[in-house]
């Protein structure tokens, strides 16, 4: 019998019914990136400031769980910390950009546009400005960074 590792992608397709994802950013779609892969895009215009969700999650101890890191959707949170969700969301197809057009408050779970977007275009971080865990960049391939 041949054992298939579950991801959150995999568990996404089994518990979404085949959907790639929870809708938590509203009129949002998935598309092809010129960043990377697939990027989260938006059918309606947002204005400057507009916040477009807020982050949930179970809150655990980066040092902790390492797992999670690789295998599970999670944004960071001060000292080490992860705020984690089980389940694909809207928020984990943001691509990384130097030039973003979100950014997460300082409350760590508000997402909020820091200028207008137009309809159509990807939105993005800046995942170097997260307090990601200590060495996690340097443990990933972070040519993604360099955009």
């Amino acid at each position: 019998m041949m054992m298939i590792k579950a991801t959150i992608d995999t568990c996404a397709g089994i518990f979404l019914n085949g959907e790639a994802l929870i809708e938590t950013i509203p009129d949002t779609y998935l598309a092809p990136s010129k960043t990377q892969g697939r990027g989260l895009h938006t059918y309606r215009a947002w204005a400057k400031d507009e916040v477009l969700c807020v982050l949930d999650g179970q809150v655990v101890e980066a040092n902790r769980y390492p797992v999670l890191l690789t295998e599970m959707e999670w944004n960071a949170l001060p000292g080490e910390m992860l705020l984690v969700r089980p389940l694909r969301t809207s928020y984990g197809f943001i691509n990384h950009s130097f030039d973003p057009n979100l950014e997460i408050g300082a409350d760590y779970r508000t997402i909020s546009a820091i200028r207008a977007i137009a309809a159509g275009d990807e939105l993005k971080l800046n995942y170097a400005a997260q307090p990601v865990p200590e060495g996690y960049l340097e443990r990933n391939d972070t040519d993604f960074l360099r955009d």
